[in-house]
C-alpha cells in the first residue's frame, strides 16, 4: 500500500517557506536592512531596479562575515541572534529567526560580498534558487552588499501576484522609512534604476527624523510625547486633535524599535483621543514604545510584524493615560469659528494668491428643482435650519456642501477637463518618498483632475495650479488624501470608482467645516446649490445631510390634524 503522506523534498520546503517571509520586493528590502542593522552598521543603502523585480541591493558598513561564516548564513535557521531556547525571551536584535537569507535565496539569484572586521580578504557567494554556485576570495570594501535579482524567477505564480511597479516602489519606499524612524542614527539611503528617490542623514533625534520622512507640516502639528514608568517608555509625535484628518496616514507604532501592527496599542491611542477626536476623523502619530524585552513576545509570524504582550491590559491603560495627558486641549470650546469662504454661486472667487485661468460656466451644473427656498438661521455653527417650500430642512452644511461639490467636480471631469486656477505663487509640497512616487504614477491623472505638479528635488512637488472648486484647499493634506485613496484602490478593477473616490476627496477637503458660521446670503447660497443638484440625501461618503419635516408631519406633531 502507497503511503499517503511523504516527506517534502527540500526544495519544496525551502519556497513553502520563502512564502511566509517574502511576500514582495519590499519584504525582502526590509530583511536585509535588518540583518545590515544587526551588523553594527551606520550607512544603509538600498537600490532597487524595476522596483525591485530586476535588482536589490543592499550595501552596509557593518561588521561583515568570515568565508565559513557568510556560506553558514544561508541554511536554514542558521542565525548568530540566538543560541537557546531562553534567548527567544530576552531578543534584542532585529532578527532572530534565520530564515530570511535561505528564503531569499530559493526565489531568486544571490550574490554575497562581505569582509569581516580586520580581514585582509573578502568572500565573495553566489547560489541560484538557494543552491551554492560559486564561492571565492575577493576584495571587498568593509562591511557586506548583497545583490538579490531575478526574485521570483523560479515561482512564476508568486511573480504574477505582484501589484504595479509603481506601487511596488511604494511599498519599497515604506520599508526603508520604516527602518529610518525606528534608527533615526543610521544614514539611509534609497535609489531606484539609479535615480535617489530618499536620503535620510542620520539624525539626533526621532523628531528630526520624523521632520525628515513626513516633513516640517506634520511635526508642527503634532505634540511631544516623551513618557516613562519604570519598564515602559514611549517616545514620539501624536497630532493635535484639531490636527486630526481623514486620512490615516502616518500611523506608525514601533515596539522595541520594531515596526508592528498591534490593534490593542492602536486603540489605546484612539481611546487617549476619546472624545476630543471628532468623528471620521483619524489622529496622525509616529509613537516608539519600549517594553522589556522579557514582557513582549515577537515571535508571533515569520514576518515579525506582529507582537504579544505579557500583561496587554496595563500596557494598553497605560499607552491611553499617556497620549490622553499629552493630546488634551488646554481649553474645550463648544463652538469653534474657522474663516473657511464659500465660493459664489456659479464661479469661485480665487484666494489672493491665485489667478482664475478658467470660469466655471454660470449656468447650474444640474436642473433646477422649482422650490423656494427661505434660509431661517443656523444651529450650533453646523446646521442650517430652512424652510424650502412647505417643509422644513435641518441641512449638515459641511456634507451638503461637500455633495455640490463633488457633484460640480464629476459634471467637470465626466466633460473632459476640470476648471484649473494658477497660482500666481506656486506652492512648495513635502511628501514622502512612498508618497513622491505614488503622485510621479499618478501624474497624468492629477492633470485630468486639474492639477499641475511638478518635481522640485527629491520628495518634494512644486503645486502650480489646482482645481477651481477646490483651490481654497491645503494642498498637501489634500495631494496626501488622494495618495492614500490611490493606494487603497490600487487594485480596483474600476477606473470610474477610483476616480469617484478622489473627486471626493476633493470635494471634502474644500467644503465648508463644521464650526464655520455663515452669513444668511452664504446660507441661502448653499442652499441653493443643494436644491439645484437634485436635494441628495447623502455626501459622496455616505453621510446623510439633512433631516426633513413636512407639513403634514408638522400637523400631526402639533395634533393639527382636521383643525384649520
Amino acid at each position: 500500500m502507497t503511503s499517503k503522506i511523504t516527506v517534502l523534498p527540500g526544495d519544496v520546503v525551502n519556497r513553502i517557506a520563502a512564502g511566509e517571509v517574502v511576500e514582495r520586493p519590499a519584504a525582502v528590502v526590509k530583511e536585509l536592512v535588518e540583518n545590515a542593522i544587526d551588523a553594527g552598521a551606520t550607512r544603509v543603502s538600498v537600490d532597487v531596479e524595476q522596483a525591485g523585480r530586476r535588482l536589490i541591493r543592499v550595501t552596509d558598513n557593518g561588521g561583515g562575515m568570515a568565508s565559513d561564516e557568510a556560506a553558514l548564513a544561508f541554511h536554514r535557521h542558521a542565525t548568530s541572534k540566538i543560541r537557546t531556547e531562553a534567548d527567544l525571551f530576552t531578543i534584542q536584535t532585529m532578527g532572530f529567526r534565520g530564515e530570511a537569507l535561505p528564503s531569499i535565496a530559493a526565489v531568486s539569484k544571490v550574490r554575497l560580498v562581505t569582509i569581516a572586521a580586520g580581514a585582509l580578504v573578502g568572500t565573495e557567494i553566489r547560489l541560484d534558487a538557494g543552491a551554492l554556485v560559486k564561492q571565492r576570495d575577493t576584495a571587498a570594501a568593509p562591511g557586506t552588499t548583497i545583490d538579490v535579482s531575478d526574485l521570483f524567477y523560479n515561482t512564476p505564480a508568486r511573480k504574477k501576484f505582484l501589484k504595479s511597479p509603481a506601487t511596488e516602489l511604494g511599498h519599497v519606499c515604506q520599508a526603508v522609512q520604516r527602518q529610518a524612524l525606528a534608527f533615526p542614527a543610521i544614514h539611509f539611503r534609497l535609489s531606484h534604476d539609479g535615480h535617489a528617490v530618499s536620503d535620510y542623514p542620520s539624525a539626533r533625534s526621532l523628531r528630526e527624523r520624523v521632520q525628515q520622512v513626513y516633513g516640517e507640516a506634520l511635526v508642527d502639528a503634532c505634540a511631544e510625547v516623551d513618557e516613562e514608568d519604570g519598564a515602559l517608555y514611549l517616545a514620539g509625535l501624536a497630532c493635535r486633535p484639531l490636527a486630526a484628518t481623514g486620512s490615516r496616514t502616518p500611523q506608525d507604532l514601533f515596539v522595541n524599535r520594531r515596526w508592528v501592527k498591534n490593534s490593542a496599542i492602536a486603540h489605546a491611542v484612539y481611546e487617549g483621543y476619546g472624545t476630543y477626536l471628532a468623528r471620521g476623523r483619524h489622529p496622525r502619530f509616529v509613537l516608539a514604545l519600549t517594553v522589556d524585552s522579557r514582557h513582549v513576545d515577537v515571535n508571533v509570524h515569520p514576518t515579525k510584524r506582529e507582537v504579544r504582550f505579557s500583561d496587554q491590559e496595563r500596557v494598553h491603560e497605560w499607552v491611553r493615560s499617556r497620549i490622553q495627558a499629552v493630546v488634551r486641549p488646554a481649553s474645550d470650546p463648544s463652538r469653534i469659528t474657522a474663516e473657511y469662504p464659500l465660493p459664489a454661486a456659479g464661479t469661485l472667487s480665487p484666494p489672493p494668491s491665485l489667478v482664475e485661468t478658467a470660469a466655471e460656466p454660470a449656468q447650474p451644473y444640474l436642473p433646477s428643482v422649482d422650490l423656494e427656498v427661505r434660509p431661517m438661521g443656523q444651529i450650533a455653527n453646523r446646521y442650517l435650519l430652512a424652510q424650502i417650500g412647505d417643509e422644513v430642512q435641518i441641512v449638515d452644511q459641511h456634507t451638503a456642501h461637500e455633495r455640490v461639490l463633488f457633484e460640480r467636480l464629476t459634471a467637470q471631469f465626466d466633460a473632459g477637463a476640470i476648471a484649473s486656477q494658477h497660482a500666481l505663487l506656486p506652492q512648495m509640497v513635502e511628501l514622502s518618498a512612498g508618497e513622491a512616487v505614488t503622485v510621479r504614477a499618478h501624474r497624468e491623472d492629477l492633470r485630468r483632475l486639474g492639477f499641475e505638479v511638478e518635481e522640485f528635488g527629491q520628495g518634494t512637488v512644486v503645486v502650480r495650479a489646482m482645481p477651481a472648486l477646490v483651490a481654497q484647499s491645503d494642498p498637501q493634506a489634500l495631494l496626501r488624501s488622494m495618495v492614500e485613496d490611490w493606494e487603497e484602490r490600487d487594485s480596483t478593477p474600476s477606473v470610474q470608482e477610483r476616480y469617484n473616490a478622489v473627486l471626493a476627496t476633493m470635494a471634502c477637503h474644500s467644503a465648508v467645516r463644521a464650526g464655520r458660521k455663515l452669513e444668511q446670503a452664504e446660507m441661502r447660497r448653499l442652499l441653493e446649490d443643494w436644491r439645484d443638484a437634485g436635494f441628495p440625501g447623502t455626501c459622496p461618503h455616505g453621510r446623510r445631510i439633512a433631516m426633513r419635516l413636512t407639513i403634514e408631519e408638522l400637523d400631526r406633531i402639533f395634533g393639527r390634524s382636521g383643525w384649520t
